[in-house]
């Protein structure tokens, strides 16, 4: 008598029969789908699946299975993203290759399938915080490095965090800067307009203006960012490092 087979999560009904790439979040538990205007940004109280397929010379498919851990999910959640994840790979034969990834110390492989980078958010379904769309825009400022692959990491804003060596994005509601550090490389700075084009469409639907300041030493002193209303505003700073 044969043993009865599992029955797939609806979730995954179709996944993996073309090349690209699917994404789930867990929410109660359960891994649902996730729209592909929100490939590309994760919540740090949440988990994710991440699903490559791509093509062999032979025409099979190839996967590649990621579960991605936000530093606030709780132990449940991130506990169910890894079932789940063996329960997708069974279901496309026990052929993926499986990989965790924890947030802020993603694989190469990972932040790859994402162009210029991934954007890690405060929040999230599962930790009940306020999601970023739910609320006015914030000023957000961002430090940029890598030369080939963009890496993201949220710190608290202080001055004591910025330097001459990097290039910085502040990122306001009508208007993005970037800042070019005196000892910045010019390949990050190339990067850091990739980053600015990809923020320009993902929060401001491509109608906001761009300004290129040359030296971090107008950033530290200009005017217009040491007002009160700027410097009393809720900052965070994202590093992107390349390790």
């Amino acid at each position: 008598m044969s043993s009865p087979t599992k029955i797939l999560d609806p979730a995954f009904q179709g996944a993996g029969q073309r090349v690209g790439t699917e994404i789930w979040r867990i929410e109660n538990f359960e891994p649902v789908p996730l729209s592909k205007t929100d490939y590309g940004k994760f919540y740090s109280g949440d988990s994710y699946i991440i699903l490559q397929t791509s093509s062999s010379k032979g025409g099979s498919y190839l996967y590649d299975i990621h579960y991605w851990i936000g530093k606030d999910t709780s132990q449940d959640e991130a506990g169910t993203a890894a079932i789940k994840t063996v329960e997708l790979d069974a279901s496309l034969g026990g052929r993926a290759v499986q990989h965790r990834e924890l947030q802020a110390h993603e694989s190469d492989k990972f932040l790859s399938y994402f162009k210029p980078c991934i954007i890690p958010l405060e929040g999230g379904v599962a930790s009940g915080f306020k999601k970023l769309e739910e609320e006015k825009f914030e000023n957000r400022l961002y430090v940029c490095r890598g030369k080939r692959i963009v890496r993201m990491k949220q710190v608290p804003f202080a001055r004591s965090s910025l330097n001459h060596d990097d290039v910085f994005i502040l990122d306001t509601e009508n208007k993005i800067y970037q800042f070019n550090g005196a000892n910045s490389n010019i390949q990050e700075r190339a990067k850091s307009l990739e980053v600015i084009q990809y923020l320009k469409e993902k929060y401001h639907e491509g109608k906001c203006d761009v300004a290129i300041i040359g030296k971090l030493c107008i950033l530290l002193n200009c005017p217009s960012f040491a007002q009160p209303s700027i410097l009393n505003t809720s900052f965070m700073i994202f590093f992107c490092s390349q390790d």
